[in-house]
């Protein structure tokens, strides 16, 4: 029998996961490359929250791991948030822009999920599995056979090189193996050149700013349940000054509160240039906090000093698979999550949808008994899945991070109607577009097909009532 090997490039979840999906279907070879030096290295600028749905979590019970999961995160169906005002007084609420019919979701840090995903490789994979840390892809060549290999090379330059039945990208964004590919003499880089269409929220920068995991804040209202989401707004109104500290729940104590700090360009907390700087934009923007017993010197050096993130517009790649050789030394390059599609956080579908990529290759892995085959199949299905996802993430919800306050005053009201819309008449109007992307059951291409719908039918009555009203008009005339 031919020898089955495959080589992962990342050690993000979807990484992981298929490291484990493959050593569970009997694979030969299983190696994961991946440029941090392990799965709990703390980056400060990539603290971030996941919030886990049941995309994720059928994978998670695919391979075994799913009571891995609740350890590790907050359970939540509904969202609840605590907003702390500037002049000290605490709300707490629900938020109705959450479907309270959606499965359990976990609340989870980037940290804690790599670590159990990576305990559970370690746990449960066996010999041939190898995970290395603190490792890069260097390039991709045709190997002797004609297949691919994949050079990779470590912290002190030291390299080795790998022929594999198969290469995964699950490197993310500035995928290492997509330019790999578009680098080869013998493929047209357009074929996995990223589309993108911008949207609302492309461009917004960002920072995480690492705050205690339990404080007190002036007014006497604590930041300290495990299972709340936190709002701190600051005391400005103009939006170059404006912004809000948001806290997400977290399961482990020891474990900073990561806040987000998501604003445009032309903000000035982009010209903060030193710690000091830093104290005194913070204390200016937010008295209902004692800043300097929260943020430390050395934390507040780290967040200036840190390049600003900012969201890419949504885009996937052209084509998401690639074969090389001949019968007998075939060997294939996939696309899997942000390598392949890739967008703002608005929905919460970046890490889930990754996840669901990983089980959907499963499931075609496991349908059919030619690998080839398995592969075109998933590419044919996930591609057009790849397209909605982006087409969702630019039209659903990029106005969440109000800087641009009507625009999130219009999104309100178009949500209040269409869920009004829907109670009365759900045969004719669905859910909004929130409310869906909040279904794990639905494919992306029947959320967009639902909403068009919807907007197509409020787009009739309106032209409908003008009508009405203008003939109601010319007969009042005559």
């Amino acid at each position: 029998m031919t020898k089955r090997s495959v080589f992962i490039s990342g050690g993000g979840p979807a990484g992981l996961a298929a490291a484990l999906l493959f050593d569970r279907l009997g694979w030969d070879e299983i190696v994961l490359a991946e440029r941090r030096p392990g799965p709990s290295d703390f980056e400060k600028n990539k603290s971030f929250n996941y919030l886990v749905d049941k995309r994720s979590q059928r994978l998670f019970d695919r391979l075994g791991i799913l009571e891995r999961l609740p350890p590790v995160g907050v359970a939540t169906r509904e969202f609840t948030a605590t907003t702390i005002t500037p002049d000290g007084k605490a709300r707490t609420r629900g938020v109705p822009i959450i479907d309270p019919n959606r499965p359990v979701c976990y609340w989870t840090t980037r940290r804690a999920l790599l670590t159990m995903l990576c305990d559970a490789v370690r746990d449960l994979a066996g010999e041939r599995v190898r995970l290395l840390y603190g490792h890069k892809v260097a390039g991709l060549t045709r190997s002797a056979a004609g297949g691919i290999a994949v050079e990779v090379e470590d912290d002190e330059g030291r390299r080795e090189s790998f022929e594999p039945t198969l290469v995964l990208a699950c490197d993310g964004l500035n995928s290492a193996i997509r330019q790999g590919l578009q680098n080869l003499a013998e493929v047209d880089p357009a074929r996995f050149e990223m589309v993108a269409t911008p949207s609302l929220s492309t461009g917004l920068r960002y920072k995480v700013l690492n705050l205690p995991s339990r404080f007190a804040t002036r007014g006497g209202a604590a930041v300290d349940d495990p299972a709340m989401s936190y709002i701190l707004p600051s005391r400005h109104k103009d939006r170059t000054k404006a912004c809000a500290l948001f806290a997400f729940p977290v399961a482990d104590a020891s474990h900073p509160r990561s806040v987000n700090l998501i604003r445009e360009a032309d903000h000035e907390l982009w010209t903060l240039g030193t710690a000091d700087e830093l104290f005194a934009f913070l204390e200016d923007s937010f008295p209902q906090l004692a800043v300097r017993d929260l943020v430390g010197r050395e934390e507040a050096e780290d967040f200036v000093g840190l390049e600003a993130g900012a969201f890419p517009a949504p885009q996937h790649a052209r084509e998401l698979l690639a074969s090389f050789g001949p019968a007998g030394a075939r060997s294939h390059v996939l696309l899997v999550g942000d390598a392949a599609h890739a967008f703002p956080p608005d929905l919460g579908l970046g890490v889930n949808s990754a996840l669901e990529d990983v089980d959907k290759l499963a499931d075609h892995l496991e349908a059919a008994g030619d690998l080839e085959r398995a592969l075109t199949a998933y590419a044919a299905e996930r591609l057009p899945e790849a397209r909605d996802l982006c087409w969702l993430v630019t039209h659903v919800f990029p106005e969440q991070y109000n800087h641009r306050p009507w625009a999130m005053r219009r999104w309100i009201a178009g949500f209040l109607l269409r869920r009004g819309l829907n109670a009365v008449a759900p045969q004719v109007f669905e859910r909004p577009g929130f409310f869906l992307t909040q279904d794990p059951d639905l494919t992306y291409g029947e959320m967009r097909a639902a909403i068009e719908r919807t907007d197509g039918r409020l787009r009739m009555a309106g032209i409908g009532s003008l009508a009405a009203g203008a003939a109601a008009a010319l007969a009042l005339r005559g």
